[in-house]
């Protein structure tokens, strides 16, 4: 934990905000000290908060485990969280910190983007509830929070929508045969307002985006993704086809097998996959390996997961996650890997702890994250 999660911590605890978890968290923290002196010289005492604190912890435990020797120095014997909670607490808020304000990073906040058949667009306010219709008025599809469902009736032609997911946003679409698709942030899909029966279904992704399709054995399900065609009947996967990234599939539940379109043998056989694998598109070949299903698919649920990935390749992820611009100055980085993972942290709290790990310096200029070769 570094001292800006501590220091957030600590006022939430003097403001009686602290969840079990977090009092957990400065527990640890506390204990990760390993001795039995906390040597707080290089500290700067506020006398009438010092006092506000140790009041604080005194009504709330027992203060004969709490050795008091003078300003410079605490010896800590607790048995409760809150005689841990003090260690940090005195620790952390007596830091000699700048209280110079730092610069503020606006996150960019873009509408999701709907493309009717006729060239319109209409903007797709996340938490909102309404209908979207054709130019006749019928209804096509109906939004509630952050899932669209589309109605679907008996037609003969097809008609396309697309819908744009910008960064830092992530959107549901529930198709008119059933098939949810999550759409993960800074994403495009393109898909029939309805499905024709005898035709193959069929939808154009460009970005990530994980499909739960819906199972119809006279009717085939394909995904286009630059030059991978991932075909199913009925299936779970994962595909990520981000410009200048490398393209993949993870198979989730059931099989699908994948067509590199890159191929010049007319009648070439198809690459099938097992759940637990994932199939990338390499310069040359379509490669299958062993995933840890967790690293791909739960970006879902707004997790970040790094597993032993390039630094060049995790800058692309934070953009896209959190809506920001990164240039990252200090090129030595750019291959070096990391693992990792982060549920709710904010951008600054996660370059922050990449800060301690590789490392480097960033600062804030004009909305953007610089990244610095440390000097």
């Amino acid at each position: 934990m570094n001292a800006k999660n501590a220091k957030k911590l600590f006022k939430k605890y003097l403001n009686n905000e602290c969840s079990p978890e977090e009092r957990e968290l400065l527990e640890r923290f506390l204990e990760s000290y390993q001795g039995d002196d906390l040597e707080m010289s290089n500290f700067k005492f506020d006398k009438s908060v010092k006092q506000e604190v140790w009041q604080k912890i005194t009504n709330e435990t027992n203060p004969t485990k709490i050795k008091r020797i003078n300003f410079n120095l605490f010896v800590l014997k607790y048995a409760a969280i809150f005689v841990g909670v003090l260690g940090l607490v005195v620790s952390y808020y007596f830091l000699n910190i700048d209280t110079q304000e730092e610069p503020v990073l606006t996150v960019d906040d873009s509408a999701i983007v709907l493309k009717t058949s006729d060239n319109q667009t209409k903007e797709i306010v996340v938490g909102s509830e309404e209908s979207i219709k054709d130019a006749d008025g019928n209804i096509l599809a109906s939004q509630a929070n952050d899932q669209m469902v589309y109605h679907g009736k008996p037609t003969t032609e097809l008609v396309y929508n697309e819908i744009i997911i910008p960064k830092g946003k992530t959107f549901e679409l529930l198709l008119s045969d059933g098939t949810l698709v999550h759409l993960n942030a800074d994403t495009s899909l393109k898909y029939p307002v309805s499905f024709v029966k005898g035709q193959e279904r069929k939808v154009f992704l460009k970005g990530e985006a994980y499909f739960e399709v819906a199972k119809d054995p006279n009717h085939q399900f394909t995904v286009v993704a630059q030059n991978m065609d991932v075909k199913v009947l009925g299936t779970h996967f994962n595909v990520s086809c981000y410009a200048n990234e490398e393209a993949y599939t993870v198979l989730a539940e059931g099989s699908v097998a994948i067509n590199d379109n890159r191929s010049e043998q007319i009648n070439h056989e198809p690459s099938i996959l097992v759940p637990g694998q994932k199939v990338a598109m390499q310069k040359d070949a379509l490669v299958i390996s062993e995933v840890n299903l967790d690293d791909y698919l739960n970006w879902r649920e707004g997790d970040l997961t790094f597993n032993n990935e390039p630094f060049e390749a995790i800058v692309k992820k934070i953009e896209r996650r959190y809506g920001v611009r990164i240039e990252n100055g200090y090129q030595e980085l750019e291959a070096v890997r990391f693992r990792g993972a982060f549920k709710n942290e904010t951008i600054q709290d996660l370059l922050d702890t990449f800060k301690e790990s590789a490392e480097f310096d960033y600062e804030i200029s004009n909305n953007q994250i610089l990244i610095k070769k440390p000097t």
